[in-house]
């Protein structure tokens, strides 16, 4: 009886977490990004983030926009951020 008890306790868990799990969208301020080769690879570096949808990056001068959605069932604004900050391109949430 237990073990039955503990099974249901453990699905009804499971799924409370993929139900409050959702497509989110987060734009990064990315810095450094002063060259051709800066958009990809700071795309890549996001794209490599488990639980990312789709990565747009828009380059402006010396700095670039990145468009991030993600589902947040699988990853976190932070984790965003730490991705291409540790490529070189410090980032933070655009305001």
């Amino acid at each position: 009886m237990k073990v039955v008890a503990l099974v249901a306790a453990a699905a009804i868990l499971v799924s409370a977490s993929v139900v409050a799990a959702a497509e989110r969208t987060v734009k990064l301020d990315v810095a450094n990004a002063t060259c051709e080769l800066c958009g990809p690879i700071v795309k890549r570096a996001l794209t490599r983030v488990p639980g990312v949808l789709d990565v747009k990056v828009a380059e402006t001068e010396g700095a670039a926009v990145a468009t991030v959605r993600f589902d947040d069932g699988h990853t976190d604004v932070a984790s965003l951020i730490t991705s291409p900050t540790n490529a070189g391109y410090p980032s933070r949430v655009a305001k």
